[in-house]
């Protein structure tokens, strides 16, 4: 029985329906006894009290929890997007379509959903130093997606000032459960994405790239880099025109500190092309740099890799020392075509298997620098002057 306060009659409390029974009827239960005579009815007495009762309005129901937006942060409430993040850690940060904003280190907190709906994250104008160490977005913690945005670099507007270690997101520090899903990256100065986990590593829990498109004018570091993480995943993005000539390529794996950890990395489905260029030095599309480092599971599949402007469409690397770098690598499945170089080449003692690749349109398909051949079965080579050089 839901009795109101302050409002006794006749030894009754006044029954106002809540959000839960608004439709049920007053019945005998819900009243003291004597209030009801014996045949069940109402009597004189109880009656006349009744009509004496204020009228009391049934409380309104509340609304239902589809209806709320508490789980919602929207950028334009703020004052600036750094000001709304702040808000959203373990909520969904919401961009508005069609708005452009320059930011810097935009720091994303742990559990936070970005959705960017178009949105574009700019860098400033003439802000890029010989120190800067940075992204335009930086997540925070675990738990974090990235949805939707559009970055943009502006590395025509920096002075002629470039610097590798200006990233467009950085996920940096010991975190996991990370994806970057259905963004654009341009006009990039370092890297579009910057993993660097630390030892800690994040074992267990992945760090996701998928769906991106990463677009350049041959003047960036790389597309993705991955310095050190354990399940790390890129797939089913598409990389145009990625890294100035001496700067690694679409997609770089390599450490970068002697107590990193580089395990269990994927690199699948991926489409990477780079158009013929002028001047010197090596480019490349899919890297693995495995120096003084043991890499363990790094698998490069199902990736269709081409373009003149390639000197070798995967490299990988070991120790320049003379001793076999045991990292265990595998190349496999993809359609490499139409590079300016090799098809896959191998530098300084490591030791990959490269199979089930299709070989089209190169010279030569395998490139044997001073390393060693794991399983090369089941490729196929067409219009290959050399397989295996």
């Amino acid at each position: 029985m839901r009795r109101v306060p302050g409002v006794p009659v006749l030894g009754l409390s006044a029954y106002a329906p809540g959000p839960d029974d608004s439709s049920r009827a007053f019945h005998q239960e819900d009243f003291p006894v004597g209030v009801f005579s014996r045949s069940g009815s109402l009597s004189r007495r109880s009656m006349l009290g009744l009509m004496s009762l204020p009228l009391l309005a049934a409380k309104p129901p509340h609304p239902s929890k589809a209806t709320t937006s508490t789980d919602v942060v929207l950028v334009s409430d703020y004052a600036t997007p750094q000001l709304a993040a702040n808000a959203a850690a373990g909520k969904r940060l919401r961009f508005p379509a069609g708005r452009t904003y320059t930011v810097n280190d935009l720091l994303i907190p742990a559990g936070c959903y970005v959705e960017g709906n178009g949105a574009v994250l700019r860098t400033a104008d003439a802000s890029t130093t010989d120190s800067s160490d940075d992204g335009i977005l930086r997540v925070g913690g675990s738990g974090v997606t990235v949805d939707g945005l559009k970055f943009d670099g502006n590395i025509q507007n920096q002075d002629g000032v470039w610097n590798q270690h200006r990233h467009q997101v950085r996920v940096h520090g010991n975190y996991s459960n990370v994806l970057v899903t259905d963004c654009d990256f341009t006009n990039i100065i370092g890297d579009g994405v910057y993993i660097n986990v630390g030892s800690g590593g994040n074992t267990g829990h992945t760090i996701e790239v998928r769906n991106c498109t990463f677009t350049g004018a041959n003047n960036n570091r790389n597309g993705v880099s991955v310095t050190s993480g354990t399940n790390v995943h890129v797939h089913h993005n598409t990389f145009t025109d990625m890294a100035r000539p001496d700067m690694p390529g679409a997609i770089d794996v390599e450490r970068n500190a002697i107590t990193d950890v580089i395990s269990d990395i994927l690199v699948e489905y991926n489409t990477i092309t780079r158009a013929a260029l002028s001047g010197t030095g090596s480019r490349y599309g899919i890297l693995a740099a495995m120096f003084n480092c043991v890499g363990t599971n790094i698998v490069f599949r199902n990736n269709d890799i081409s373009g003149a402007g390639l000197s070798a469409a995967c490299l990988i690397i070991g120790d320049n020392s003379g001793t076999l770098n045991t990292s265990t690598i595998s190349v496999t499945a993809n359609d490499i075509h139409d590079a300016g170089g090799a098809g896959v080449e191998l530098n300084y003692g490591i030791r990959p298997d490269i199979t089930d690749n299709r070989f089209t349109n190169l010279s030569p398909a395998i490139l044997n620098y001073f390393s060693y051949l794991g399983d090369t079965s089941g490729n196929t080579f067409t219009n290959v002057a050399r397989q295996i050089a």
